[in-house]
């Protein structure tokens, strides 16, 4: 009976399982099913099954009872053809249905919301003892000694009041890929050799982008794509659910089922803390209920990967403030976190040239004119690798375009490096691209780094193009986190990194926007890129100090950054020497001095600077950019008054 995708429980020598499970079943206990109900006049919802014997029985609503009731069923004996058929619905003790989710097959989507009721059970100990629970009154009554009562679907505490969100208020019309899938595309982990299953797709757009533009895609969603595929794929997103949910074990239901689902990797992205205003909304558990009654839940980075790695049980890889991944293919979690702190990813980004006008007919016509766009996709990989690429290394529908103009490959790549592209560009993306690899190398050998068996082959072609072998980087690289102990070659990196006008450098501190930091010098990249290891998501935040003696990493998280004197949310300081990290948060700090983290062709800089400027003349900041609570500082200007 227990087949690999049966979905049922074992009591006393029955099996339960739900009417939905009834295909998963071996062939005899189907005909036995279809006898019995073939003499069955009302709609039963559950089988309790054994070879010579079985019942239908009919449970109140399924879906929306926590604990469902027994109303109807019916008996049928095998070998003696008896039939019987007992009412329990006008009974004031009826049995009671536990666990119900123990009855559907293992891809049904109602299981998160039915585990996360069990699980709520369980830590009150309600099942504890089995044998007294069977019944109405003696559930109530264990209910009640717990502190807890059944409204609906909903197990919630004697005081609490129920509320019903509207999940489905909170899917928006998207104009573009949402920043998780456009993030996944940019660092490589998602490709049109993937599949994707969005996980709770909403209205679909993500899914409608992809396939548009030459991606396998396929979504569900509970409320607007009921009917959709819910099957493994390559990849999984789970793209701002988690977010809307109010049941914290259903939460987690939630992000073990997309887990499921993921062969090969799975994003998952949330509301940030901070980063979204919460007046007009009202408290609601551990989040916060709009006026339409739809709920949100914002998660400090911490929060978010905590969650995931502790249901995934894989240290997860952060992308951006509320959005992280975690892979089961550990050559693809390489690849995605070689680009996500590659420098050169940002060549692509560059112009290209001109493209060639079409000459007169009196003229040889250059490739350029024929297959202009797939000379430019060419250079676009050319760029992103620092060399010419190989031909696998270029996208099949590169490829395929190319086959069909009648135009080899060998003949593509010279014309793309006669006619369209830029040898000082691809020269300082080499440059780029060898700098990547130290600081990938680099940082696989700092103490608590994740360890990997093998390279995968795109990391192995850069190796032999840029060092010639894996013993040689490997040296290189054991060499630059030497340098690192070395305060001269920090601050020397600090200084080039300040001089390059990407972050400011004084009274040894340097300081930066953490969303420059695929621009910084080796060091520094590698300095943050330890400091990531010690305590997972410090990039995730706004903003970045790092200090020579000691080399220390502060991160720190703001609500409103864009403001003259954001809020300072949280600080995290992570000690590379002791290889420990220290988490402060705040409810009344402001950050001073913005200004040392802009870049002085910010919009904003020059206004900022001015600002700054007068609290250092007036006496309210001093040099270190410390001054007073921002409660102190509205009361300040309060006396002051209007000037």
């Amino acid at each position: 009976m227990e087949g690999r995708r049966f979905g049922g429980k074992r009591v006393g020598g029955f099996f339960y399982f739900h009417r939905v499970s009834l295909d998963l079943v071996p062939e005899e206990a189907k005909r036995a099913v279809e006898e019995a109900a073939a003499r069955a006049d009302f709609d039963w919802n559950v089988v309790k099954y054994s070879p010579s014997r079985l019942s239908l029985l009919l449970y109140e609503d399924f879906d929306n009872a926590a604990f469902p009731a027994l109303l109807m069923a019916a008996s049928y004996d095998r070998g003696t053809g008896t039939f019987r058929v007992t009412d329990y619905s006008r009974r004031a003790n009826p049995p009671i249905l536990h666990r119900k989710e123990t009855l559907l097959p293992p891809d049904d989507p109602r299981l998160p919301a039915f585990l996360a009721i069990t699980r709520k059970a369980e830590e009150k100990g309600l099942f504890a003892d089995s044998k007294r629970i069977g019944m109405r009154e003696a559930w109530q009554k264990k209910l009640a000694e717990a502190g807890l009562r059944v409204e609906g679907a909903k197990v919630v505490s004697i005081e609490e009041t129920a509320v019903e969100v509207s999940r489905e208020k909170t899917a928006i019309v998207r104009t573009g890929l949402s920043q998780p899938v456009a993030l996944m595309i940019r660092y490589g982990m998602l490709s049109k050799e993937h599949e994707l299953f969005d996980y709770g797709c909403g209205r679909g757009d993500d899914v409608a982008t992809l396939q548009t533009n030459g991606y396998m895609a396929f979504g569900w969603d509970p409320n607007y794509r009921r009917n959709g595929e819910r099957r493994a794929a390559d990849i999984v997103n789970l793209g701002f659910v988690l977010n809307v949910i109010e049941d914290p074990h259903e939460r987690v239901e939630t992000l073990k089922a997309a887990w499921g689902y993921a062969k090969r990797g799975l994003a998952v992205a949330v509301m940030p803390r901070g980063k979204y205003s919460t007046e007009g909304l009202v408290p609601h558990g551990d989040g916060w209920l709009s006026r339409k009654r739809t709920f949100q839940k914002f998660f400090t980075q911490d929060e978010l990967t905590e969650l995931v790695q502790s249901v995934t049980g894989e240290r997860p890889l952060t992308f951006a403030p509320g959005i992280v991944a975690v892979f089961r293919d550990k050559d693809l979690e390489q690849q995605v976190a070689f680009r996500k702190r590659s420098r050169s990813l940002l060549f692509p980004e560059t112009a290209l040239p001109p493209r060639l006008e079409r000459p007169s007919t009196t003229e040889a016509v250059p490739l350029s004119a024929k297959a202009g766009e797939e000379l430019e996709a060419i250079w676009r990989t050319a760029l992103a690798l620092g060399r010419l690429p190989l031909e696998e290394e270029v996208d099949d529908t590169t490829k395929e375009s190319l086959r069909l103009k009648g135009i080899s490959f060998s003949r593509a790549i010279s014309a793309c490096a006669r006619e369209v592209s830029d040898a000082g560009l691809l020269a300082a993306a080499a440059v780029a691209r060898r700098e990547d690899l130290l600081v990938h190398f680099a940082l696989s050998l700092f103490p608590g780094a994740p360890s990997y068996s093998s390279l995968p082959a795109s990391i192995q072609r850069d190796v032999r193009a840029f060092f010639g072998s894996h013993a040689a980087v490997i040296e290189a690289a054991r060499q630059q986190l030497m340098l690192l102990r070395n305060p001269e070659s920090l601050e020397d990196a600090f200084t080039r990194a300040a001089a390059e006008g990407i972050a400011s450098f004084e009274g040894g501190t340097l300081r930066f926007a953490m969303d420059r930091l695929q621009r910084m010098p080796v060091g520094v990249r590698i300095v943050v890129g330890c400091a990531e290891i010690v305590h997972e998501g410090v990039s995730a935040a706004d903003l970045a100090e790092v200090t020579v003696s000691p080399v220390t990493v502060t991160a720190i998280t703001c609500e409103g950054f864009d403001t003259a004197l954001p809020k300072v949310m949280s600080q995290t300081t992570v000690d590379l020497s002791r290889q420990k990290s220290r988490i402060r948060t705040y409810d009344d700090r402001l950050l001073y001095l913005r200004s040392r983290f802009l870049e002085p062709t910010h919009p904003g800089y020059r206004k900022q600077k001015e600002a700054d400027e007068r609290l250092l003349a007036l006496g309210i900041v001093d040099d270190k950019g410390r001054g007073p609570r921002a409660s102190v500082l509205a009361a300040m200007m309060a006396r002051k008054g209007p000037q």
